[in-house]
């Protein structure tokens, strides 16, 4: 069965980042119908709307979407954040990040680790208000985000064939919502086959540190969680080499970390390609999406990189050497 994904290339280095990843996707499969979709401010500037009703209809008719950056005008008061809002709409509620060595000259070649999070861009779950002495912040955990978030996270876990997972925490610093947080965790997960453990943060990235090979699976509240990411990312090499998901019960959004502004010295595709292999693996093509994988390392190891690695390969190449890979493979 043709599987659909839609592709939305955003803005600034958004499109060439899209149609790379869009790229390899139908070189590895012809099982899969990539449609196009217009958001952010190209999408403004045609429709007079950061989320057109037409990407709306076309997302909710796809199995996943591959979703480049977006930029708006701040100042524009009518202006939201049309990925957000997006992922809102979709239900979206869980963060996914997986972070591996691509070559044993970059990174931490111990490293294979997958960080689940509540996501922030689809639940509002932290409030600033300010007061006459500052601001006071809220943070709020609902049960039921919780046993959404753990339910997921069995999920994850059980696709990518892992065995522990690792609930992150606070709760010396949060005694009360940390530790609901940490009991809804073994509740759930009580009747899994998993290993579960829990650990405070400064234990975990402690760990993450010292042991990475011993950590399989992490799942936190998305405000630790996102540290925990941002650090295992620079055990890799960088964020512009790991890829992103956010995921619902069905649907699933999967986006390369990059900025809009960045310069073309930092216009690697390589985390857009690896969200397009973790979009193939949400629909149902795990193999597919292993050999683009497969198909990635395999050209690090030839070296045809870009500058910010220590190659010479602009983004073109680089992209051009992973489709004649998974060609040959194929």
């Amino acid at each position: 069965m043709t599987r659909k994904i839609l592709a939305l290339p955003g803005d600034g280095a958004g499109p060439d980042l899209i149609s790379a990843a869009a790229s390899v996707i139908a070189a590895a499969t012809d099982d899969v119908e990539i449609a196009y979709g217009d958001i952010g401010l190209s999408a403004y500037n045609k429709t007079d709307r950061y989320l057109p009703q037409e990407t709306l209809d076309l997302a909710a008719g796809s199995d996943a979407i591959l979703a480049g950056i977006v930029s708006g005008r701040p100042q524009d008061p009518l202006y939201r954040d049309p990925l957000k809002t997006l992922k809102r709409q979709l239900n979206l509620s869980a963060s996914i990040r997986k972070f591996y060595p691509l070559h044993e000259g970059i990174g931490h070649g111990d490293i294979d680790l997958i960080i689940i999070t509540g996501n922030p861009d689809s639940l509002q779950n932290v409030i600033e208000k300010d007061s006459l002495d500052g601001v006071i912040s809220e943070k709020i955990i609902s049960i039921d985000m919780c046993r959404r978030l753990f339910a997921l996270t069995m999920r994850m876990a059980e696709i990518k064939g892992r065995r522990s997972i690792l609930c992150a925490h606070r709760s010396d610093l949060f005694p009360r919502s940390d530790r609901m947080f940490v009991d809804i965790f073994y509740k759930e997960l009580a009747a899994s086959e998993f290993i579960i453990s829990d650990a405070e943060m400064d234990d975990t990235a402690s760990r993450l540190a010292t042991d990475p090979s011993s950590l399989d699976v992490i799942v936190s509240n998305e405000i630790y969680g996102s540290v925990l990411a941002g650090f295992a990312a620079g055990m890799v090499g960088g964020a512009r080499l790991t890829p992103m998901g956010s995921i619902g019960d069905d649907v699933g959004m999967f986006e390369p970390m990059h900025r809009a502004d960045d310069p073309d010295s930092l216009r690697n595709p390589t985390s857009a390609i690896l969200s397009g292999a973790m979009a193939l693996d949400h629909i149902g093509m795990p193999c597919v999406g292993e050999a683009v994988r497969d198909a990635v390392r395999s050209v690090y190891r030839q070296g045809t990189v870009t500058p910010d690695v220590g190659g010479a390969s602009t983004a073109k190449e680089f992209t051009n050497a992973v489709i004649k890979t998974i060609e040959g493979n194929r």
